[in-house]
């Protein structure tokens, strides 16, 4: 039998990284782990997240741990960045994105 299990990392919990993981959870994804610098706002996600776990798949599972879990991922999905400032052009904005995915 083939294994269908997957387990996915979120890194950024910004309006990418929560569309990612309110979307694409339940049909794809057994496990979930979000990580964000701010671990208040992942853990806020992931408890949101296990409240609509009675439309999720009863193997899923969601949480929120530090980058080293990664290295166990099926898959790392990162949606980490800084938001446009008023004002900012799209280039400007990508040079600052640049120091923070390298």
């Amino acid at each position: 039998m083939r294994n269908t299990s997957r387990k996915v990392v979120v890194v950024g919990t910004g309006f990418v990284g929560t569309s990612i993981a309110f979307n694409d959870q339940p049909r794809l994804i057994n496990e979930l782990v979000l990580i964000d610098v701010d671990r208040e706002k992942a853990e806020g996600e992931a408890l949101d997240l296990l409240d609509g776990m009675s439309w999720a798949r009863k193997t899923s599972k969601f949480g929120l741990a530090t980058i080293l879990i990664a290295r166990m991922a099926d898959i790392v999905v990162i949606t980490a960045g800084v938001n446009q400032k008023p004002g900012q052009t799209r280039l400007e904005l990508i040079d600052c994105q640049r120091g923070i995915n390298d």
